[in-house]
């Protein structure tokens, strides 16, 4: 009742963090039905193809067996060289066939989960050794599941068996009178046949199991509400953290433009709310730079520092406002106001040689570097 209750709570999907965590501990998905049936058909495949192969060896092992001097296998000294013929003839084709058929079973196994290297299943767990909750697993959903995958795979493939058994036996019976060689192979294509025949009846059944394996280990990593929430306080740290956090990252930010708005060739306001620092260099840039920009006492703080260090500012209020809204720091301006910048730098650049020949600032256009629609703020 309690694991019930417990499993009730558990509403949310798994996190990417929590699936991390699983996997580190060696926690995945599986299948091990599918690595059976790929084993077993891995093993009908190389009777069918290989077959005549294999009979020959087992006929050669026990050619070589019946052979063998009995004077030697008489004599404790001389029976191993007198078995090494036999036992090599039989090991090189049995460690072929073992090899391949463990082969197909790792690939399987690991098809469905991935490769997971991890010490922590060797670790010893009190919990797997005792006997109420072992008891109590003997009764579980898991242990229902599997019941009732083994009485499907039973009665496949014990349907299909009976139905191959009806379908070869009048082939069987006519096996008794042919001669012994032909006999042999014919015998051995009807079972490599029905062999083959079982297993892709097993590997139909196994892939069933897919994805109910994928769907009940994701339920297993099922989390509550609190433990979502628990996971990204301990990610992400706490609220109060996060906001220390932005706070720095924000101080550094506005330290670094300050920095930056001494090297601007102009600072455009509004005139006191919002304000904007560029720098243009041709031979570096394809346009305008936005290296600082602000409102509030930030956009004050920068026509301090612009005042300070002699930058031009020029007063666009539509302009100011559209750039702090479109351009983001350090990155070049839209094409779309590519034109009142343009007239801007070129005011600033009248406003420095007419500084520099002692004669009057020049007045500004009188559309006053006016945005076009679509950046209208």
């Amino acid at each position: 009742m309690a694991d019930e209750q417990e499993r009730a709570g558990r509403t949310e999907q798994p996190t990417p963090h929590r699936l991390r965590k699983a996997r580190a501990e060696g926690n995945v998905a599986r299948a091990h039905g599918v690595a059976a049936a790929a084993v077993l058909l891995t093993g009908a495949a190389l009777f069918a193809f290989a077959g005549g192969s294999i009979v020959a060896r087992l006929e050669l092992v026990l050619r070589l067996g019946l052979t063998a001097d009995p004077a030697a296998v008489g004599d404790p000294a001389r029976l191993l060289p007198a078995a090494a013929p036999v036992v090599a003839a039989g090991f090189g084709i049995l460690a072929v066939f073992l090899a391949v058929v463990a082969v197909a079973g790792f690939v399987a196994d690991i098809a469905v989960g991935g490769w997971v290297f991890s010490g922590k299943p060797l670790v010893p767990d009190p919990t797997r050794i005792d006997p109420v909750a072992g008891f109590g697993r003997l009764f579980s959903r898991a242990a229902a599941v599997e019941m009732v995958k083994s009485l499907a795979k039973f009665a496949v493939v014990g349907v299909v068996a009976c139905w191959l058994g009806r379908a070869w036996a009048p082939a069987f019976l006519h096996l008794a009178a042919e001669a012994w060689p032909g006999a042999l192979r014919h015998a051995a294509a009807g079972w490599s046949r029905m062999f083959v025949t079982l297993a892709l009846a097993m590997v139909a059944v196994a892939a069933l199991e897919i994805p109910y394996q994928v769907w009940a280990f994701r339920d297993r990593l099922k989390m509550t509400r609190q433990e979502v929430r628990d996971e990204l306080r301990e990610l992400e740290g706490s609220p109060q953290t996060k906001r220390r956090i932005r706070t720095l990252r924000l101080r550094l930010a506005r330290s670094r433009m300050m920095s930056e708005v001494p090297k601007a060739d102009v600072v455009i306001v509004n005139p006191e709310h919002f304000a904007a620092a560029l720098r243009y260099r041709e031979d570096r840039m394809r346009a305008p730079c936005l290296v600082a920009k602000g409102t509030g006492l930030v956009a004050l703080r920068i026509r301090e520092v612009a005042d300070e260090n002699a930058v031009p500012i020029v007063e666009a209020p539509r302009l100011a406002r559209a750039i702090c809204r479109y351009v983001d720091l350090d990155d070049e301006i839209p094409v779309g106001l590519y034109p009142p910048v343009a007239e801007v730098l070129a005011h600033v650049y009248r406003l420095r040689t007419a500084r520099n020949n002692g004669a009057p600032p020049p007045v500004p256009p009188r559309q006053r570097f006016e945005p076009s629609a679509e950046f209208a703020v």
